[in-house]
C-alpha cells in the first residue's frame, strides 16, 4: 500500500478516535470497563485498528487531620499545669500540626521558667514534658574589695527567689566586668558558680578575681597653645596615677569619665573666649604591660572671640524688649563666655515665667564674625499661651504628710503660673530640713493653657539617736547623748532631748516646737534646760535652770516675729582667789538670782538656700526685758545683718555686722552672768572671752569681766572647691573685727586700777577649714590677731571635731 492510500485511510479513522476520547474524558467509569472500540468496516483488508486510549489513574483519597483529644503536662513542680497551657496556642479539640507545635515549644522556652521542653504527639494525646529552672536561694559575691557588695547587687539582675537562667547569669557577668572596668580593673574576671539545694533551689555565687588596678600613666594634650598641659589637667576629672594620691579615686581609666573630661575641656575653653573650640579625639592606649593607660586629647582651640552686639526681640506685650534690657549684663567687647549666655537665658526664662508664661520659648542664636572676632548674641522670646496651675502633685513623701509640704507652697491650683513663686516654694521646702533634694517641675495640663506641677522630694532621716564625742579648743573634750526628731510623726514637729558633758560644762535640754499651732502659721514651742558652766576665764561657775515658751508667726513672705517668755534661776559660785571686783559683785547681787524675761525677735530672710547660701541677706533684731517679776532689771538689745553675694572665680562672699547693748534700770547694774563675752567661736584669733574688759591682777587666761556693749563684723570669702567634692573639704578666708566694753559696775575706776575697759578696736584674719570626715565634722580656724589690746588673749588655732553614732 502506497503512502497516499495510507493517509487517506487515517483521515477516515480519526473522527472515530476523537469520539472515543471524548467519551473517555466524560465518563471515566466507562473507560475503566475497557469497552472494545467499534470495529472497522468489514471487507477492508487494509483497515488499521484504532489505538486504545489509556485510562487515567484514580485520584488519591485525602487523609483526615489528626485532632488533639487530650493534652498532658508532665515534669511541672512549681508551675501549675493550667499556667503552662496558657503559654501554648494548641488546645484540646484543635487540629494538630507541626507548625503549631513548634510555636508552642518556643513560647514555653521564652518564659524563662524551663531549662528543657519536649512536645510529643501519638495521634490523639499531646504530651508536654518540661524541666523547670531552679529558684535562686541566695546570691553572693566572693573576692570583691575594690567594689562594694552593695554596688555589685545593684548591677546584678539575679535576685533571691527569682528563676535561675543561664542567659541572665551571663548578662550579670558582663555587667560586673563593665563595672570593674569603670573602676580601673580591666583584668577583672568573674566565674559564676552554683550550689544545688533541696527542692530545686540553688545558691548563685559570683567568684571575682579583681586583678591589678589599671592606672593612668600620662595625660597628653595635642594642639593646645593658649593653655599648657598642666593647666588643662587641673580642669578634667581624670588624674595621673602617683604614689602620693593614695586617696584619689579618679586616677584610673573610665570611658564614661573620659566623655565628661571632653565636656569639661570644652566648657573651660568656651568660658574664656574660644567659641569654636572642639575636642577632635580622646584616645586611651593600654601600655604593653597592661598596667596603665596613656590618654591623649587632640584639640582644636580656634580663635578667641569677644561679645559683639546683643539684640533682644520679645514678642510678649507685658515684657517689651526695652523692659528686658536692664536684665542683660553682657556688653559689647566683653570676653566671650558661654556660661554667661546660659545664665542670661535662665534670667530671661525666670522673668518670662514670673508673668505666667510657662511655655514661653527663649531662643539664643549666635552669629560669629571671624573677621572682627566677635560673637553677636540674638535673644528671641516667643510668647506662648498664658498658663495656669491645673494640678499639684507631691511625690516621694513616704513619711511626711502632704499638708506639711503643701503649706510651704506659695501657689495654689488655679493660680497663674509664676516661676518666682515656684523657686521660692522650693527654697521654703528645703529649709524644712526634711529632704535631701527638692525639685519642682511643670508639665502639660489638661488644656493648652493649663500646667501640672510635680513637687518631687527625696526624704532623709530626720530622727536621730546619737552618742557623740569630740574635742574643741573652747570646751576641750565633749561627750553628748541626744535624741532628736525634726519631723515627728511626719507632721513637721521638732523635738530634742539632750545631755551634753564637757570639761567646762554640763547641759541638759528638752525642747518641742509645733510649726503650725491650731492649724495656723503660728509656731509654738516649749524649752526646759539646765546649764552648769565653768567660766574659768571669768573665775566663777554658773548654774542656770530655766523654762520658757515661745510663739512665732510670719509677717510677710520673708519676715517673721517671735515672742517669748523665760524664767531663769541663776546661781553663781566664785572660785577661790577670785578678784575683789568679782567677789564684791557677787556680794551685791547674791549667789542666786531669779530673772523673769519677756522678749521678741524680728527676722528678715531672703537667702536663696538656707543650707549653702550664695546670695541674699539675713537680718534680725531682738530685745529682752527683765523685771516683770524676778530680782534683776535690765533691757537687752541685739541686732545682726548678714549678706551673701557671688564673687569672682566661683567664690561666695559674706559680710556680717552685729551689735548688742544691755543696760540696767531702776538703779540696778548688769551682773557678770548677763554681760556679753567675745572670743573663740565668735571672734576667731582670740581665746574664749579673750577680748574686752579684764581684771589684769590675774595672769594667764583669767580675769575676763565681759562688757555691756559690743559691735562686731566678719568678712568671709568661701573659696571654690580646691579638692574634689568627694573629699568633703571647704576652705574660706575670713577677717573678724570689732570691740567689746563699757562696764556698768561700781567696781571700776581709780579704786580698781587693774580693771581695764577702754573699748579698744580689735581685728583678726585667717583661714577656716571645714571637713566632713568619716569620723564626723571637723573645723579648724587658723587666726592671727591684727589689732589687739595688750591684755587680750590670742589663739592661733581653734579646733573642733565630733563624731556620733
Amino acid at each position: 500500500m502506497n503512502t497516499k492510500a495510507l493517509f487517506a485511510r487515517l483521515k477516515r479513522v480519526a473522527p472515530a478516535t476523537l469520539v472515543l476520547a471524548s467519551v473517555v474524558m466524560a465518563s471515566p467509569v466507562d473507560a475503566q470497563r475497557k469497552a472494545p472500540a467499534s470495529p472497522l468496516p468489514s471487507g477492508n483488508p487494509d483497515a488499521v485498528p484504532a489505538p486504545e486510549t489509556a485510562a487515567p489513574a484514580p485520584a488519591p483519597e485525602t487523609a483526615a487531620p489528626a485532632v488533639v483529644r487530650r493534652i498532658v503536662v508532665t515534669g511541672a513542680q512549681r508551675v501549675e499545669a493550667a499556667t503552662i497551657l496558657t503559654y501554648i496556642s494548641l488546645h484540646e479539640g484543635d487540629d494538630y500540626n507541626e507548625s503549631a507545635s513548634d510555636k508552642a515549644l518556643k513560647s514555653l522556652f521564652a518564659t524563662g521558667l524551663f531549662s528543657d521542653v519536649k512536645i510529643n504527639f501519638d495521634g490523639s494525646i499531646m504530651t508536654v514534658n518540661v524541666v523547670e529552672n531552679p529558684i535562686i536561694n541566695r546570691v553572693d559575691f566572693e573576692g570583691n574589695s575594690k567594689v562594694t557588695t552593695k554596688d555589685l547587687e545593684k548591677e546584678s539582675q539575679m535576685k533571691p527567689r527569682m528563676v535561675f537562667t543561664r542567659a541572665k547569669v551571663q548578662s550579670d557577668v558582663q555587667r560586673i566586668i563593665e563595672l570593674y572596668r569603670r573602676n580601673g580593673k580591666f583584668a577583672a574576671s568573674v566565674d559564676p558558680q552554683i550550689i544545688q539545694r533541696p527542692q530545686n533551689r540553688v545558691d548563685l555565687i559570683y567568684s571575682i578575681n579583681e586583678g591589678p588596678t589599671t592606672g593612668v600613666s600620662r595625660i597628653i594634650f595635642v594642639g593646645n597653645k593658649a593653655f599648657d598641659d598642666s593647666t588643662l589637667r587641673k580642669n578634667i576629672a581624670t588624674e595621673e596615677s602617683a604614689w602620693w594620691r593614695i586617696l584619689a579615686s579618679n586616677d584610673n581609666y573610665d570611658p564614661d569619665r573620659l566623655l565628661f573630661d571632653r565636656e569639661q575641656l570644652r566648657r573651660y575653653y568656651v568660658s574664656r573666649g574660644y567659641a569654636d573650640f572642639a575636642v577632635k579625639s580622646a584616645v586611651a592606649e593600654l601600655t604593653p604591660d597592661h598596667s596603665s593607660f596613656y590618654i591623649t586629647f587632640t584639640i582644636d582651640e580656634g580663635k578667641k572671640y569677644a561679645f559683639g552686639k546683643v539684640e533682644v526681640d520679645s514678642k510678649i506685650k507685658e515684657l517689651p524688649s526695652q523692659a528686658l534690657r536692664p536684665l542683660i549684663d553682657i556688653k559689647q567687647g566683653d570676653l566671650y563666655d558661654e556660661t554667661r549666655v546660659e545664665k542670661l537665658k535662665d534670667v530671661l526664662v525666670n522673668a518670662v515665667g514670673s508673668k505666667g508664661y510657662a511655655s514661653a520659648d527663649v531662643g539664643v542664636r549666635l552669629r560669629r564674625n571671624p573677621d572682627t572676632r566677635e560673637v553677636d548674641l540674638v535673644l528671641r522670646i516667643e510668647q506662648g499661651p498664658r498658663v495656669y496651675v491645673d494640678k499639684i502633685n507631691v511625690v516621694g513623701n513616704n513619711r511626711t504628710l502632704d499638708r506639711v509640704i503643701r503649706r510651704e507652697l506659695r501657689f495654689q491650683e488655679g493660680d497663674a503660673f509664676n516661676r518666682d513663686l515656684i523657686d521660692r516654694s522650693r527654697t521654703r521646702i528645703r529649709a524644712l530640713g526634711f529632704f535631701k533634694d527638692v525639685t519642682i517641675k511643670n508639665s502639660a495640663g489638661s488644656r493648652p493653657d493649663k500646667t501640672d506641677i510635680a513637687v518631687n522630694v527625696e526624704e532623709m532621716s530626720t530622727g536621730e539617736v546619737s552618742l557623740g564625742a569630740g574635742y574643741s579648743s573652747t570646751s576641750s573634750f565633749v561627750g553628748e547623748f541626744a535624741y532628736t526628731e525634726r519631723n515627728l510623726f511626719g507632721r513637721g514637729q521638732n523635738m530634742r532631748l539632750s545631755v551634753s558633758m564637757s570639761t567646762i560644762s554640763k547641759q541638759y535640754q528638752f525642747s518641742f516646737t509645733e510649726p503650725w499651732f491650731l492649724n495656723r502659721p503660728l509656731a509654738a514651742g516649749l524649752d526646759l534646760y539646765k546649764w552648769v558652766t565653768d567660766y574659768n576665764q571669768a573665775n566663777y561657775e554658773g548654774d542656770v535652770t530655766a523654762a520658757g515658751i515661745r510663739f512665732g508667726f510670719p509677717t510677710s513672705e520673708y519676715s517673721s516675729v517671735q515672742l517669748r517668755y523665760t524664767f531663769r534661776i541663776n546661781k553663781i559660785t566664785p572660785y577661790s582667789g577670785a578678784p575683789a571686783s568679782l567677789l564684791q559683785e557677787i556680794q551685791l547681787y547674791g549667789n542666786s538670782t531669779n530673772t523673769s524675761l519677756i522678749g521678741f525677735t524680728f527676722g528678715f530672710n531672703t537667702l536663696d538656700d538656707y543650707l549653702k547660701p550664695t546670695k541674699g541677706a539675713l537680718f534680725s533684731i531682738s530685745q529682752d526685758f527683765a523685771g516683770l517679776g524676778g530680782g534683776l532689771k535690765f533691757l537687752k538689745t541685739e541686732g545682726s545683718w548678714t549678706g551673701y553675694r557671688p564673687l569672682i572665680w566661683d567664690m561666695v562672699g559674706s559680710l556680717t555686722l552685729g551689735s548688742g547693748f544691755i543696760q540696767g534700770y531702776g538703779g540696778d547694774t548688769v551682773p557678770i552672768e548677763e554681760r556679753f563675752f567675745r572670743g573663740g567661736d565668735n571672734f576667731r584669733g582670740f581665746k574664749l572671752a579673750g577680748i574686752g574688759p579684764r581684771d589684769t591682777s590675774y595672769t594667764g587666761d583669767y580675769g575676763a569681766l565681759g562688757g555691756d556693749f559690743y559691735a562686731q563684723g566678719s568678712a568671709q570669702a568661701r573659696l571654690p572647691d580646691l579638692l574634689p567634692s568627694d573629699y568633703g573639704m571647704q576652705f574660706a578666708l575670713f577677717s573678724d573685727f570689732g570691740t567689746l566694753g563699757h562696764l556698768d559696775t561700781p567696781f571700776r575706776g581709780a579704786a580698781y586700777p587693774n580693771v581695764k575697759d577702754n573699748m579698744a578696736f580689735r581685728a583678726s584674719a585667717g583661714v577656716s577649714i571645714k571637713w566632713k570626715s568619716p569620723f564626723g565634722p571637723v573645723q579648724i580656724d587658723l587666726g592671727v590677731p591684727v589689732v589687739k589690746a595688750p591684755y587680750d588673749k590670742s589663739e592661733f588655732i581653734h579646733f573642733s571635731a565630733g563624731t556620733g553614732m
